[in-house]
């Protein structure tokens, strides 16, 4: 195999219009799936309006706070593939797909500092930790972020013809990184309840090498 070269200029950090670009994404996916609360039966205006005011709060606060590389690395990694600029509906669809790899980190990290006990993430309060959401709303908010996912996937990719196999992508990723996050949470036993002493025997290579490959590879 023979890989191309591609001019430095694709190889580059995107330009600050990239990610601004790459941040409208998010704006429009965001009123999308905020906007699907009105097409729930049997809820009254002030439900919906409730859920709606809550759960905007979220998604702003837990999915684009970071440096959003790893959604922006699905944008280059299309245009690299292409050998070319991307025209404005594949940077579209490059950056949705880009958005989904956020959402899933957003879900993960929402849940792994409920479990962890943390106090922060990037520089704020964790999710959780807000007055008026608290571990019982978090533990729910995590399983909701990842069920955006698949909704703005069928939304905007139910007819590509890779569909299939960007979801069962997705269900291993996550599938592998929770095998991880199994491990990393076991390095320490549980007894009665609650976390056990620490047990220096269970720090093992083979642990660790399980949480580099499951927790952080996929």
């Amino acid at each position: 195999l023979q890989l191309k070269s591609y001019p430095k200029t694709l190889l580059s950090e995107m330009t600050s219009a990239d990610k601004d670009k790459f941040l409208k994404v998010f704006d429009q996916l965001k009123t999308e799936l905020i906007n699907d609360f009105d097409t729930l039966p049997g809820l009254s205006d002030d439900l919906k309006l409730q859920l709606k005011s809550y759960y905007n709060e979220c998604l702003q606060t837990t999915v684009p706070g970071g440096k959003m590389t790893r959604g922006l690395s699905v944008v280059r990694g299309v245009e690299i593939l292409k050998g070319r600029a991307l025209t404005e509906q594949e940077f579209f669809e490059a950056s949705v797909l880009g958005w989904q790899v956020e959402w899933l980190q957003a879900f993960f990290l929402v849940a792994d500092d409920i479990m962890d006990g943390s106090t922060t993430r990037r520089g704020a309060p964790c999710w959780y930790k807000f007055p008026h959401v608290t571990q019982d709303n978090g533990i729910n908010d995590a399983l909701f972020l990842e069920n955006l996912i698949y909704k703005s996937l069928r939304r905007h990719f139910k007819k590509h013809p890779s569909y299939v196999q960007i979801l069962e992508l997705l269900i291993d990723t996550t599938f592998q990184t929770e095998v991880g996050q199994h491990i990393d949470t076991n390095g320490t036993p549980y007894a009665d309840g609650k976390r056990a002493a620490v047990d220096l025997s269970r720090f093992t290579l083979d642990r660790y090498r399980g949480c580099v490959r499951y927790k952080t590879c996929y």
